[in-house]
């Protein structure tokens, strides 16, 4: 739950804290103890066993090399957790176990523009616009360049792991059974569920948040759960192709979201590619030890701290339109309204979500109130947001 990307309820999607079970993980990966050292203080990037001690980084590379899949989780927005998967694939080259990187920000249909990165044809400066990130992912591509970089220091291909973003959204809006035939050739021949174990805990995220009138809410409960399942399977059955095809470990880079416990990417793995050994590494943000149950790994990034506007956005020709409203937030507090149309903010046009992430920097460089205007039955409006303090991190 990117995220960036043109769905419905991106931003409750986004937040999705997703998981698995009965597969083979970290703790059947035979390999020397780790060097193992107290936990704190850490530095940023230090990985860390589910006992949250840390380990070396050495170690982390050759238990990675031993696994036929790594899925490496992250916060969309963290820099440092970009960093800290880029490491991950640095380490596994290191340890001689060069793997393919697959993506869950790219979708099937620019894997061409990620052939033309691979085969030399384009470079790093050139994949933003080819893959037009912008539009379809929405956060920073400055943040990403590391994994990229990486990649193409040590000559790895890189395979787009996600659903097609026009697949997704027909998904959403009408089920699976909508889609045309030409639509299902590159998706799974069949999509598997949301496992029962992940539901209780998904239907409390979804209902924590407003969707109008009782028989839009089962329908949007429905769209939510079924397009979950359609990314987690495809990027699963994507990941197998990429080991098959390269003979190569894969490193998945996906939100910790669809890596965080197995629910998501890792139990279609286990359906997929039985005896394939998967090793899960999540970011962990201080404060409590890691929940061993969450992940095989951890690595400590500290939470960035950005404004909560409490707002869920949907993307859609260059237009954002808001479809949800967090009760209490920032948001409900300055009067917007599910179905408004964001047009500007600070002055600046907003046609894609970066362009909303850009002017909340500026105001909090001037002001401190975020300056929106928005488009409701028509007319014009304009609206002020007060953005909370950076040192309050509230």
């Amino acid at each position: 739950m990117g995220l960036g990307r043109n769905i419905v309820l991106a931003a409750l999607w986004a937040a999705l804290l997703i998981t698995v079970q009965g597969c083979k993980r970290y703790s059947d990966i035979s390999g020397e103890a780790a060097a193992r050292a107290p936990a704190s203080p850490l530095a940023p990037g230090q990985f860390l066993d589910g006992e949250g001690m840390a380990v070396d980084g050495l170690w982390v590379g050759a238990m990675a090399s031993q696994a036929a899949y790594v899925l490496v989780g992250e916060g969309h927005p963290i820099a440092c957790d970009h960093l800290a998967q880029a490491r991950v694939i640095e380490l596994m080259v290191n340890a001689g176990s060069p793997p393919v990187v697959g993506l869950e920000m790219v979708s099937l249909d620019m894997q061409p523009v990620l052939d033309m990165f691979n085969n030399d044809i384009i470079g790093i400066d050139e994949l933003e616009s080819s893959l037009k990130w912008s539009q379809t992912w929405g956060y920073p591509f400055a943040i990403y360049r590391p994994i990229f970089e990486t990649a193409k220091k040590h000559n790895l291909p890189l395979f787009a792991l996600n659903a097609p973003r026009d697949v997704a959204k027909k998904v959403g809006k009408s089920g699976l059974k909508s889609l045309a035939v030409e639509d299902r050739l590159e998706l799974p021949a069949k999509i598997i569920p949301v496992p029962p174990e992940q539901e209780e805990y998904l239907r409390q995220v979804f209902d924590a948040h407003p969707f109008g009138k009782p028989k839009d809410a089962k329908a949007a409960w429905k769209s939510f759960v079924t397009v979950q399942a359609l990314w987690d399977t495809t990027m699963a059955r994507r990941a197998v192709e990429a080991r098959v095809a390269m003979r190569r470990p894969v490193v998945i880079v996906a939100g910790g979201g669809h890596v965080e416990h197995g629910w998501g990417i890792a139990s279609r793995l286990a359906t997929f590619d039985p005896q394939g050994q998967r090793l899960l590494i999540m970011p962990w943000r201080g404060g409590e030890l890691p929940d061993k149950s969450e992940a095989d790994l951890f690595f400590y990034c500290p939470e960035t701290k950005r404004p909560r506007l409490g707002i869920a956005l949907e993307v859609k020709d260059a237009t954002i339109t808001v479809v949800g409203i967090e009760p209490g937030s920032k948001a409900e507090a300055a009067g917007i309204k599910v179905g408004d149309l964001l047009a500007k903010a600070q002055g600046i046009e907003l046609h894609k979500l970066s362009d909303l992430h850009d002017a909340t920097m500026r105001a909090f460089e001037e002001e401190g109130t975020l300056r929106l205007e928005i488009i409701r039955q028509g007319r014009s409006e304009e609206l002020f947001i007060t953005l909370p303090s950076p040192k309050s991190g509230s």
